[in-house]
Order: C-alpha cells, then sequence, then structure tokens
C-alpha cells in the first residue's frame, strides 16, 4: 500500500472512530454518573488554583487526566462537552498510539485492521465517552512501547539515546493516569528480559538503559514519594485488594477465580458492573471476531519466540493482572491496558487468512478478497457495538439510575421554567452531588433551587407557582406526599419525574392550624410555638405519626420550620427520647436537605423515626428537640439550647 492510501486509511478510520465518540455524545450515557461529576469538581478545583500531584477526592485521583479535563473545562465549558471532551480526544489519541506502535511490528494491513476494531468496539468507545481518567493510560502506554522498540532496534539506536528518553518519559507519565499503569513497569521488565534471553538480535546497551530507568524515576519519583507518605490516601486500594492478601497468605482461590473469569471475558462473559459494560457483555461479542482472537492468540503462542508476539502475550498477561488480584471481576476498567493488544490478534488473524489465501490462489483478485474479509469481520461488531451501546445499555435501569438519567431530565426542565420560578428538586445525594450534578445539565443558574430528600424531608420553598420536582427513580415518603396533596398540591406525572405544583404561603398556613404549638424549656418554662433557633429557622410545631410507647416499636412525628435567614452552614435537627435520667434512650438526627439553596420563608418539613427498644422501664420518658452544626455546636433558643416537646410515665 502506498503510503497515500495508507494516510488516507487511518484518516477515514479516525473519523469513523471520531464520529461514534462525539456522537449524541450528550445524550449517551443518559446522564452524569457521580464520578464524572467529582472529576469536575476537581478541575473546578484546579482551575481555582489548588494543584496536587495526587487528589485524594473520590477515593484518590492521578492527576494527568484531571489538568487535561480543566484544560478542557476552559475551552468548552462547565457542562457535558467540558466533562467528556477530554476522553474521546484522549480515545483518539489512543488509537493513534496503538496504529504507529502495531505498524512497527507487524506492518501496515495488521494496524489498520487494529485500529478499525478499536474504532468500532464497545470496549474502547465505552470509556472514550464518559468523563472518567482510565482512557489516558492506552495513550501514553502505547508510546511508551513504541518507543521501547525503536530504542531496541539497531537502526534507531542513536549516539543521543533520544527512543531511551522518550520511553523513560511516558513510562513516568503513564504512573499518573490511572492505578492500573502500576503494572506498566514490570510489563516492559518482562519483556526486556524476555528479548535478552530468547532474541540474540535484541542488543540492549547498559548506558541507554540506565537513561530509560533514571527519566522514569525522576518524572515518577514526586507521585510515589507523595503517596509513600500519604498511604491512607488510596484507601479505596485497601477495599479491593482482599484476593492479593490471600494469595499472600497462601490461598490462591480467589486469584485463580477471577483469572477464568477475565479469560472468559473476551468472547464468553464480560465485565457485569452495568455502569461500565453492558452486563456481561464479552470483549468480543460477535462469533467472527471471537473466532479471529483465538486464532489470533494461537498464532501468537505458536511464534512466541518472536520478540513481536511474545512482547503481545507479555502485555495483555500485564494487562489482566489488576483485575486478576483485585475483587470483582472481570473489570473492564481495571483491564484498560488490554486495549493496547487486544485487538491487534484478530487483525493478525485476518492478515493471515488473506495471506494463505493468496499463497493458494495465486490468480483470484486478492484485494476484493481482502476486502469481503474486512467488512465480514467488521461489519457485526459495528451493528453489535451501536445496537448494544446506543440502544441496549442506555436503557438499564440500573444505568439511568447511575447516569441519573432522571435528574437530567428535571435539569432541562429547569431550563424551560420561567426565571424565578420557587423550585425545589428532590435527590439522594442532596449534601453532595446532586447540586453539581445539576449545575453540570442545567443551562440557566441552580443557585437558588433548593433540594431535599423526599424519604425524610420536604421543602416547600417561598413564592407564587413553586414546583417541587421528584425523579423517577428516587423514592418520596408516603407519609409526606400525601400530606403535600393535602395542601393542595397538584401532581403532573412525566416520563422521568413527578412535577408537584405547590399550594401558596395563605393556603399552607390555613393547612397547618392543626399543629401542636406548645414546648417548654428545660428548666419547664413554657414556650409558645413559634420560636426562633439563632435566627436561623423559626421552629412552627409538630405533628404525631405514630405515638404509641410499644417495646420494639416506633414513634414518628413531623416537625414543622420555616427559614428565618439562610444558614452559612449544614444544620442538622436532632430528636431524642429522654429516659428519668435525662440520657437519650433513642434519638434520631437529620435534615435532608441542604441550606445553600434556601430563602427566607420557605417552609421545611421532617419526619422523625424513633426506635423504641425492646423494653421501657418503668418511668417518666420526655422527647426533647434541637438543631446542631457540623461542628456539635448547637443553636440557642431563648435562653437553652433545645426544647421539651412532650412527656408522658410509662408504668409497669
Amino acid at each position: 500500500m502506498s503510503r497515500k492510501r495508507e494516510w488516507v486509511a487511518v484518516t477515514l478510520i479516525l473519523l469513523l472512530a471520531a464520529a461514534l465518540r462525539f456522537w449524541e455524545l450528550g445524550e449517551v450515557p443518559p446522564g452524569l454518573h457521580h464520578d464524572e461529576v467529582a472529576n469536575w469538581l476537581i478541575a473546578r478545583d484546579i482551575l481555582s488554583g489548588n494543584h496536587a500531584i495526587y487528589f485524594t477526592a473520590a477515593y484518590g485521583h492521578e492527576p494527568l487526566y484531571q489538568y487535561v479535563q480543566a484544560a478542557c473545562v476552559i475551552l468548552f465549558g462547565d457542562h457535558w462537552l467540558g466533562v467528556r471532551w477530554s476522553s474521546a480526544a484522549l480515545g483518539l489519541l489512543g488509537i493513534a498510539a496503538t496504529y504507529i506502535l502495531t505498524r512497527r511490528l507487524f506492518g501496515v494491513p495488521v494496524a489498520l485492521l487494529t485500529i478499525a476494531w478499536l474504532a468500532v468496539s464497545f470496549w474502547p468507545l465505552f470509556y472514550a465517552r464518559v468523563g472518567l481518567r482510565a482512557i489516558t493510560l492506552p495513550f501514553t502506554a502505547a508510546l511508551a512501547a513504541y518507543f521501547l522498540f525503536r530504542a531496541t532496534e539497531r537502526r534507531f539506536q542513536d549516539s543521543k539515546g533520544l527512543n531511551w528518553f522518550l520511553t523513560g518519559l511516558f513510562l513516568g507519565l503513564s504512573l499518573y493516569t490511572y492505578m492500573a499503569a502500576r503494572i506498566l513497569p514490570f510489563i516492559l521488565a518482562a519483556f526486556l528480559i524476555y528479548s535478552f534471553l530468547i532474541s540474540s538480535s535484541t542488543r540492549i546497551p547498559w548506558s541507554r538503559l540506565l537513561v530509560f530507568l533514571l527519566v522514569a524515576a525522576l518524572v515518577s519519583t514526586p507521585l510515589l514519594i507523595w503517596l509513600a507518605i500519604h498511604p491512607e490516601a488510596e484507601y479505596r486500594v485497601q477495599e479491593i485488594r482482599e484476593p492479593l492478601d490471600r494469595l499472600l497468605s497462601g490461598d490462591p482461590s480467589l486469584v485463580w477465580r477471577n483469572l477464568i473469569a477475565n479469560l472468559k471475558s473476551f468472547t464468553f462473559a464480560g465485565d457485569p458492573w452495568p455502569h461500565q459494560n453492558l452486563p456481561g457483555r464479552p470483549i468480543f461479542a460477535d462469533p467472527v471476531g471471537a473466532v479471529l482472537f483465538y486464532v489470533g492468540a494461537l498464532i501468537a503462542l505458536r511464534r512466541w519466540r518472536d520478540p513481536r508476539y511474545g512482547f503481545l502475550l507479555i502485555w495483555l498477561a500485564g494487562a489482566l493482572a489488576p483485575s486478576v488480584i483485585t475483587s470483582i471481576a472481570p473489570s473492564s476498567i481495571r483491564d484498560i491496558l488490554g486495549l493496547v493488544v487486544a485487538f491487534v490478534f484478530p487483525s493478525l488473524a485476518l492478515v493471515e487468512a488473506s495471506r494463505w489465501i493468496r499463497s493458494r490462489l495465486p490468480d483470484l483478485r486478492i484485494r476484493h478478497v481482502s476486502r469481503s474479509f474486512v467488512i465480514l469481520a467488521l461489519a457485526p461488531c459495528l451493528f453489535l457495538t451501536a445496537r448494544d451501546y446506543f440502544v441496549l445499555w442506555p436503557q438499564n435501569d440500573v444505568v439511568r439510575f447511575a447516569y441519573q438519567a432522571d435528574l437530567t431530565a428535571v435539569a432541562r426542565h429547569l431550563d424551560d421554567l420561567p426565571p424565578e420560578t420557587p423550585v425545589t428538586v428532590a435527590g439522594l445525594s442532596v449534601h453532595t452531588m446532586d447540586s453539581p450534578s445539576l449545575e453540570l445539565t442545567s443551562r440557566q443558574g441552580v443557585q437558588d433551587v433548593r433540594l431535599c430528600d423526599p424519604r425524610e424531608t420536604l421543602v416547600i420553598p417561598a413564592g407564587e407557582d413553586g414546583q417541587f420536582l421528584v425523579p423517577k427513580i428516587i423514592p418520596f415518603d408516603d407519609d409526606l406526599r400525601q400530606r403535600l396533596l393535602k395542601w393542595g398540591a397538584e401532581a403532573d406525572p412525566r416520563a422521568s419525574f413527578t412535577s408537584y405544583h405547590l399550594p401558596d404561603d395563605a393556603t399552607l398556613r390555613r393547612a397547618l392550624k392543626h399543629l401542636e404549638t406548645t414546648a417548654t424549656l428545660p428548666d419547664s418554662a413554657p414556650v409558645p410555638l413559634p420560636v426562633s433557633f439563632d435566627g436561623r429557622l423559626a421552629f412552627l410545631g409538630y405533628e404525631w405519626l405514630q405515638r404509641e410507647f410499644t417495646p420494639g416499636g416506633t414513634l414518628t412525628l413531623l416537625t414543622y420550620w420555616r427559614v428565618e435567614e439562610p444558614s452559612s452552614s449544614t444544620l442538622k435537627i436532632f430528636t431524642h427520647l429522654l429516659g428519668a435520667s435525662g440520657a437519650p434512650v433513642t434519638q434520631h438526627d437529620s435534615l435532608g436537605s441542604p441550606p445553600h439553596g434556601w430563602a427566607t420563608g420557605d417552609w421545611i418539613v421532617q419526619k422523625h423515626v424513633l426506635p423504641l427498644p425492646s423494653s421501657l422501664p418503668p418511668g417518666s420518658y420526655r422527647i426533647e428537640i434541637g438543631l446542631y452544626t457540623p461542628d456539635d455546636d448547637r443553636l440557642p433558643v431563648l435562653t437553652a439550647d433545645r426544647l421539651l416537646l412532650y412527656s408522658l410515665m410509662v408504668t409497669e
């Protein structure tokens, strides 16, 4: 093939890969995963001047991808494109790096087929469309391998040792991408030892090897030192290393089981996690690709003394190691290094088949046969990838939950509302991820949007024509929902959420006249309600839902509050059942709404469930209530720091 045709083919394949990676990028995945939102928060910290060698947020993150993503946020903004563009771009660069590596090893036909498979396969497509750092590793690792092969070839053993330098540089940079990169030094070391022992033509100048090691050490040492000083930063590693720990203690059962699971992932049963694969989908889901993969693997095994084929086998075995020695296998993300070589195997088989036919049928128009082979091999892969990724996978209920599809629909509804509409959005991570998720998916400002966890809390915003938006996936406590409807709210069900049109203040005030509005201070002085807690929240009263003091049962009540001045810090409501000695017998501490969206006049309803012990000794019991901050500072109420709501006597 001429150089011009080669580059035309490479360009067309990369354009196909780009089309698959950018098409509907804001729609599939069907929303933003918490991990993507966490990455964006790190990028935002970087842009605000908080730089680091290792970011401890969200289980710990190596920094290279984070800095690239921060640059993308500058270019494209705080939305899905700023979050995901870096992955799509790095995925394409990884394909290009794999091409030059494979071309050097096996020539143009194998290299073109390899990147064609990379372009249309589910596994590389998936990680190029989510804002996760793992996709950076195949790019840097492929370049490290490419320069290593250049360094060991005689015609490139230049006097300056540039290729050894670049090998060390990209090896060192790889350690800044994703934790699976820590196997890469062992893979390269194993290959160098293998080459030295097997191939007499391989020369390893020790002075250049020293350059390689020094450069890799200099680049990676800052990260390694930091991790050595802060081992607690990688507590996630400790959580998933049980198979390795058991192997080191003499029990290989989990490692063996994981090895079998990883080997099966190529053609039988792949990654089971819905948030990173169509559950169980193997890497080669079509029969043609599966057969060609095994044929290519057999070719490599038969030619294992050839350093090129030995490299494929060593790399593939090393790439599986992170998933083999950690919990829950196979894991497509921990096997991410396998992207560099996995698709070389079917490409080798296809090229060998074409050569076999040419040798036996010399008069046949081999170019047409080769094209037919390529179409027959790649068309099923492309069809299944398009169907599985763009149609089946986004419909999975677990995927829609993990990628917050319903919350994304709510965010788009917010964009359609008139400005200044009072809104509360229900969520499950209201104190952490829901607010940045809304900020990333909504085009308008969401700083005034109230958040609440409707399993325990209602926030009814002050003002006219307010709405309470409950994503379909979010459980809504039945007691709270029934009261909201009783107070005059109108439910408007949609495909992904329900919009409750809220009553105005006057209607709500009339509806709440039934509340208990008396309490006492700890010294038994009566306090008429409402009463202010430090000028932040006014306690309006309470309502019993279940008041039977049955041993082993529960006490359930609702408390009602109104915002006087939005708090600058998170608040919690404590509810204690006190025994005769004054010590808490049981308690409930919570407030399922962060204060950053509150406005003066907002209503808050909190549900409290107090489990009773299996036995209640005779004596007096009291219910007390109060507010406190994350620093355990109680908010003052008049001359005390709590109110006593209710008391009773328990007899034999």
